[in-house]
C-alpha cells in the first residue's frame, strides 16, 4: 500500500510539472499574440487582445495550481489534495468552454468591421473608402470572394488590392477573397492554441483523477496504521 501512494504521488508530482509547463506555453502563447497585433490595422477590433490576455491569465492560473499541487503533494495533506482535484476539474471545464469558443470563432465568426465593409461592397451607393480596404491591405486579399466581385459589380478594384498599392502592373492584383483569408488567418493563429488546450485537459483531467486515487490510498494507509496500532 505504502510503495502505491509513493507511487501516485510521483506521477502527480510529474503531471503538475507538466501542467506547469503548459502553463508557460499558455502564457507565453499570449505574450506572442499580443506581440503580433502591432501590425493590424485600427479596425480590426479588440477580440484578439482579449484572448491574448485570456490566454496570459489562464496560464497564471494553470502555473499557480501545478504549483499548490506541488505543494499539497510534499505535505501529504487530503484537505490540500482534495482542493487541488477540484481545482483542476475546474479548470477543465473553463479550457474546454475557452476551446469551444475558440473553435466556433475560427470556423464561422467574421468581425463586424468585415461585414461591414462587405456590405460596403455590394452597395452601389457607396463611394470612397470602406474598412473592406484595410482588410483587403493587410491581408492580401480583394472583395470577398475574389477580385471578381468588383468586376461584378462593375466597379475598378481599389489601391488596396493591389501589392504595394500599385495597381499599375496587372500580377499586383490580390485574387484570392478576404472571407476565406481571414478565416485562414484566424485558423492559423488559433492552431496552437487549440492543441495546447487538448494537451493541457487531458494532464488536468489525469492529475484530477490521480488525485482522488492518491486521497484514497492516503486514508486506506492511515486507516491500517491506526487499525494495527
Amino acid at each position: 500500500m505504502y510503495c502505491t501512494t509513493r507511487l501516485l504521488r510521483y506521477i502527480l508530482c510529474v503531471i503538475s510539472g507538466i501542467c506547469a509547463l503548459g502553463g508557460c506555453l499558455l502564457i507565453w502563447y499570449g505574450v506572442w499574440l499580443l506581440e503580433s497585433l502591432s501590425g493590424q490595422p485600427n479596425v480590426v477590433g479588440t477580440g484578439e487582445e482579449l484572448a491574448a490576455i485570456i490566454c496570459i491569465l489562464l496560464g497564471s492560473v494553470i502555473l499557480v495550481a501545478s504549483i499548490f499541487g506541488a505543494v499539497a503533494v510534499a505535505k501529504d495533506s487530503k484537505s490540500l489534495l482534495i482542493c487541488y482535484a477540484v481545482l483542476l476539474v475546474f479548470l477543465l471545464i473553463v479550457q474546454f468552454v475557452i476551446f469551444s469558443i475558440s473553435f466556433a470563432a475560427s470556423r464561422e465568426a467574421l468581425p463586424d468591421t468585415l461585414k461591414q465593409g462587405f456590405d460596403d461592397l455590394w452597395d452601389l451607393q457607396h463611394v470612397g473608402n470602406s474598412t473592406l480596404n484595410a482588410y483587403e491591405e493587410w491581408l492580401h486579399c480583394c472583395g470577398r470572394n475574389s477580385a471578381e466581385d468588383y468586376l461584378h459589380l462593375e466597379k475598378d478594384p481599389p489601391q488596396s488590392c493591389c501589392l504595394d498599392l500599385d495597381c499599375t502592373k496587372p500580377l499586383n492584383l490580390f485574387m484570392s477573397g478576404c472571407e476565406i483569408k481571414y478565416k485562414q488567418y484566424v485558423a492559423g493563429k488559433t492552431a496552437n492554441f487549440h492543441s495546447l488546450s487538448w494537451f493541457l485537459i487531458l494532464f488536468e483531467f489525469a492529475g484530477s483523477v490521480t488525485t482522488c486515487y492518491l486521497v484514497d490510498s492516503i486514508r486506506n494507509h492511515r486507516d491500517r496504521i491506526r487499525f494495527y496500532n
